[in-house]
């Protein structure tokens, strides 16, 4: 009659189902009853919106009552989805009956029906597993249910809060409002949520699960939720001394945070390491088993996705809970390695996670004062000695030995970071940079950017992102493109600006000219010295395989002599006063904030809006590149193949400037270890040769060409073969892009990459590519064997 008699609902509505509300031994009768009528029509039909209205009346007479078995039954069907788990919640069989229960709980959120004093935990734990799930209709619910709880919490008469918490609660709402949360909450292309959530169903097809299109949902989307509902939580509680609100959700967390369930324990892990308040080591190990396990799932079948997202949510608690570890506990340095196994992963998404808990773990061992009285590498190789047999397989395969050099092998790690699609992993990398930076010479009493074996690492790969890093390290054989203190009475030239995102802005400062021919020459002649005359012969080439002469490279690249002078005759070589003068010509150049390194949109400033020079104080004794302090050939080819590689990755001109100024002068100082990275320069050298009109950029090329040329009459000591030698072959490659997308899916496929014969390279032009791709996909999985084993391992140490 409910649904069937419109004329008499609402008489229906107030004389039957009020009065039944109060009867308690019907109630599950008739919830029940309820349920099933509206699983029958589906969800969104009139039957079960009619059903969640009709569960209002009922409640009008014992809210209390109606709304803990309301909640009470969600939370049990919730807990049941354990006992037969689906990758996602959606496919399980108990969805439709999960789904109808949200819309009576949203029904019921109205004037405070469901009781949120005593049930706020419950509804808390309920929103953090529906968030961003289902059809748009209920995702939207899902949003109206958190934004009428607050508005419950504000004129709940049962509490009494401060005018300082009210203010909390009205700010949640007013942020609960904004587009961001819309966003999180997978309701983003709508305008409003309300106007979605009870859209008429039978006009549209928004409740229809196979009619939407589903938004991608982050959990550091559920991590933002999580915190925020926290907030509201601990201000509530903050007047309510007794109260166990939270105890009772974290509860609730844990208990399916250390339970399978693909769909939901992820989700778990997440909450319980945003909500906890204190943790236990064997809590921590349990995360981490948890890891080992998704890892092992990862190599077995093709549901790597389900697997790579608990690997996150793992690392997202393990971030959360480390400050949370009693002070005198082991994993504090351990899970350093966690950190940076996460990082071999080659995952965009786990990479994003493992930069976080490396950036916590650093924060909280520096905290705790452990590198006052020593240094990283000191603090981090002596945890690892227990695990060094399954850390020297995966240094193996990554091709970056910590054995060898930790701090370049930390480098190598976080260089990938400059290739993440996301601004704020690009940041988070120059952050976790400048920490180490400060970190590497604490226990040495030394000034942070004082160049040194351990900090010239970090300084190398700060030189395009941090321009404090570039006027505390100068050039010693040259004055610096960016770095001058001439006067402008010397300088005859136009401002050099700030990087712009603008492009625009870009285009308009790059068609003027940088500076007069004279200026120009002077920058030529100053740069690099006058090399001594060689016999106009071939010369060898800095081509890409592995060393070996490349006849067409040799013409373009280098050719004789006459074709060297006739490329420098291009840009009008100056006579040899004006090559003494010193005159440089600055390019544009990026800056980053210093304070908090946070990538920001750069503004125009004054010395950008006149012609004059901005001088930057430069300390001339500590130089970065200083063959007196990098005695050690090993560390020259590494802080060398440092720089080819940001060169290498890069396609932003300013970076290019700088990189190739520094270069320049590496191969001038290190003349008998620069052959190590010419096979990383010179295709991107032949190309710029080629294509780029820019003589700020071309300049610092051509001394690197003219070097190359004038100490080749003496065979290098040094090829590129020289970083395998002692392990870091892989230091250019682990440091360039994420995995491909074909790459990725070969990873996913059910069937293994198979092997390319030497037949088909001769014949199938693409089977070079499958064949670079196959071994790709061997490596990481075999990465993946050794990193499984190493969080084995890691578990019975610790």
């Amino acid at each position: 009659m409910t649904i069937n008699e419109k004329q008499m609902y609402p008489s229906i509505q107030a004389k039957i189902w009020g009065s039944l509300g109060q009867i308690t031994d019907l109630l599950d009768v008739v919830l029940d009853s309820f349920i099933k009528t509206s699983a029958t029509g589906g969800l969104g039909s009139i039957k079960a919106e009619v059903m969640a209205d009709t569960a209002v009346a009922l409640a009008s007479g014992n809210v209390k009552l109606v709304s803990s078995k309301v909640i009470g039954r969600m939370c049990k069907i919730i807990d049941k989805t354990c006992l037969s788990p689906t990758p996602t919640l959606e496919q399980h069989l108990m969805w439709d009956d999960i789904a109808i229960l949200a819309r009576y709980m949203l029904m019921l959120s109205f004037n405070n029906s469901l009781d949120v004093a005593a049930h706020l935990p419950y509804l808390f734990h309920v929103v953090t597993f529906l968030v961003a799930t289902g059809p748009l209709s209920l995702r939207a619910s899902t949003h109206g249910l958190v934004i009428n709880i607050i508005h419950s919490l504000c004129t709940c008469t049962q509490l009494h809060f401060s005018e300082e918490t009210k203010q909390v609660l009205r700010l949640s709402l007013t942020e609960f409002s904004l587009p961001k949360f819309y966003l999180l909450f997978g309701i983003s292309k709508v305008k409003s949520a309300a106007v979605i959530a009870f859209r008429s169903s039978y006009r549209d097809r928004s409740f229809s699960p196979g009619s939407y299109e589903r938004e991608t949902f982050a959990l550091t989307s559920l991590e933002t939720v999580t915190e925020a509902l926290l907030e509201i939580m601990e201000a509530c509680m903050r007047d309510i001394p007794t109260c166990k609100w939270l105890d009772q959700w974290t509860e609730l967390a844990q208990r399916f945070a250390f339970q399978y369930n693909p769909s939901l324990q992820p989700r778990a892990l997440v909450v319980f390491g945003c909500i906890s308040k204190r943790v236990a080591h064997g809590q921590i190990k349990q995360i981490i088993r948890i890891l080992s396990k998704a890892l092992e799932s990862c190599l077995k079948g093709p549901d790597t996705y389900n697997s790579q997202v608990l690997i996150e949510a793992t690392v997202i608690a393990l971030t959360k809970l480390q400050p949370l570890l009693n002070k005198d506990s082991p994993l504090h340095k351990a899970l350093f390695w966690v950190a940076v196994a996460v990082l071999q992963l080659d995952e965009v998404n786990l990479y994003s996670a493992g930069t976080a808990l490396l950036e916590q773990n650093l924060h909280t061992l520096d905290s705790l004062r452990i590198f006052n009285d020593k240094s990283p590498e000191e603090v981090f190789m002596a945890i690892r000695n227990p695990l060094e047999w399954h850390c020297k397989q995966m240094d193996h395969f990554v091709g970056l030995n910590f054995n060898s050099n930790f701090n370049f092998a930390l480098v190598g790690h976080l260089l990938k970071g400059y290739r993440h699609p996301s601004p704020a992993i690009v940041a988070r990398t120059v952050r976790i940079l400048h920490t180490l930076l400060t970190l590497v010479n604490k226990h040495r009493n030394c000034d942070k950017f004082e160049v040194n074996t351990q900090s010239v690492a970090y300084l190398a790969a700060l030189l395009t992102v941090s321009e404090e890093v570039r006027s505390r390290c100068s050039l010693k054989h040259r004055k610096s493109l960016l770095l001058t203190d001439i006067s402008m009475e010397n300088v005859p030239m136009d401002t050099y600006p700030i990087h712009h995102s603008d492009p625009s802005y870009r285009t308009l400062k790059e068609n003027q000219p940088w500076s007069s021919p004279k200026g120009s020459e002077g920058y030529l002649a100053a740069t690099y010295p006058t090399v001594g005359q060689t016999s106009p012969r071939a010369r060898k080439s800095m081509s890409l395989d592995m060393g070996q002469p490349s006849q067409a490279n040799t013409k373009k690249l280098l050719g004789t002599r006459k074709s060297f002078d006739h490329l420098i005759s291009d840009t009008k070589a100056p006579k040899r006063q004006e090559m003494e003068s010193g005159i440089t010509t600055p390019p544009k150049m990026r800056r980053v904030a210093e304070t908090d390194y946070e990538m920001e949109t750069p503004r125009i400033s004054s010395s950008q809006q006149h012609p004059h020079l901005r001088k930057v104080s430069v300390s001339e004794s500590n130089v970065l590149l200083d063959e007196e302090v990098l005695t050690d050939p090993k560390i020259q080819a590494l802080l060398l193949t440092v720089l080819a590689t940001l060169v290498k990755y890069t396609t932003d001109e300013f970076d290019q400037r700088i990189l190739y100024e520094y270069l320049a002068e590496a191969s001038v100082v290190f003349p008998k270890v620069f052959p190590v990275v010419h096979n990383l320069l010179d295709s991107k050298i032949n190309t710029l040769l080629s294509l780029c009109q820019d003589p700020n950029l071309l300049n610092p090329i051509h001394g690197i060409v003219q070097s190359v040329v004038y100490h080749e009459e003496s065979p290098p000591q040094y090829q590129t073969s020289y970083l395998q030698s002692f392990g870091f072959n892989g230091l250019w490659r682990f440091a360039g892009p994420f995995s491909k997308e074909s790459t990725r899916r070969m990873l996913n496929s059910p069937q293994p990459p198979g092997t390319v014969t030497v037949d088909e390279l001769a014949t199938d032009p693409q089977a070079k590519c499958r064949s670079r791709e196959a071994l790709a996909v061997s490596n990481v999985i075999a990465l993946r064997r050794s990193c499984e084993t190493f969080f084995v391992s890691f578990l019975k140490q610790t």
